[in-house]
């Protein structure tokens, strides 16, 4: 018994020192105030929210809270669970920050208060990569991708992602960062070159292979599936025929995707391959 007592208080700890926290200020709110993850339910619309308590134009007790609207793919900003007094339609996996970055928050609502401060939203929040100028290309047999940023912070490196309608994306490529350590305040230039005779209809068969021989122990069985899987992208291939190559330039989509350090991805505006 004691020893599960010391297991619970362990975890209690645990969750207490590894709690995801945002601190918000500005916007009314009187100093700042912490807003923890949520964890029942743990997600919202696929996404963490944040909920706290705090003063905002005079009023104390108002609830606070950041989450993600799916139907709206936009981060909210609320007050007392229904007035949303700002959005941000950054499509990021943590709620966007203020910090060193170039996030927008957007004012939705008149703020309840005369001249508030700028809003500041910091913490266990996404620090993204300004993109500049974004072009997908055929030149010859082969596909280029090229693109600018602004502004890096915290920036990995770049997955470039096709898509035959625009919606649905594979990767087809990755980048590193040209950012010293990831950060950067000038304007950074990138190329990306692949073969435009790929197909990338194939791409999430091939991906399925790699993942299922990655779980079959027998050689024999290993062959069998590796062939019977080919055989499938190989008739998916082949009724698409010339349909999905990348050469047939209008049917295809390029974004390109940053991943920050701590694994926070985002993405860049969707732009249609140029034929030559």
């Amino acid at each position: 018994m004691k020893n599960l007592y010391a297991l619970i208080i362990a975890l209690l700890l645990y969750g207490a020192i590894n709690a995801q926290t945002i601190t918000v200020n500005g916007a009314c709110i009187a100093g700042p105030v912490t807003l923890t993850q949520g964890t029942n339910p743990a997600l919202i619309d696929g996404k963490p929210y944040y909920v706290g308590t705090g003063t905002v134009a005079g009023n104390t007790g108002v609830q606070i809270a950041i989450e993600w609207d799916n139907t709206e793919n936009l981060w909210l900003f609320t007050l007392d669970g229904g007035y949303v007094m700002f959005t941000s339609s950054a499509a990021t996996q943590q709620p966007p920050g203020t910090a060193s970055t170039v996030f927008d928050w957007d004012p939705l609502e008149a703020a309840p208060c005369a001249s508030p401060a700028p809003l500041s939203v910091t913490g266990n929040v996404a620090l993204w990569v300004t993109f500049g100028t974004i072009d997908a290309h055929i030149k010859g047999s082969n596909l280029h991708v090229n693109w600018t940023t602004e502004k890096e912070v915290n920036n990995d490196h770049f997955e470039i992602e096709g898509s035959t309608d625009g919606e649905q994306f594979v990767t087809i490529g990755t980048l590193k960062s040209k950012a010293e350590n990831g950060n950067s305040d000038i304007t950074l230039n990138y190329e990306w070159t692949g073969s435009a005779g790929m197909s990338l209809s194939v791409l999430p068969y091939l991906a399925f292979v790699l993942i299922l021989l990655l779980f079959v122990c027998r050689k024999k069985t290993m062959v069998l599936a590796t062939v019977a899987i080919s055989f499938v992208a190989f008739i998916q291939v082949s009724c698409k025929k010339d349909k999905d190559s990348i050469a047939n330039s209008e049917n295809y989509y390029i974004r390109i995707a940053q991943i920050d350090k701590d694994g926070t991805k985002t993405y860049s505006k969707v732009v249609r391959v140029n034929g030559e």
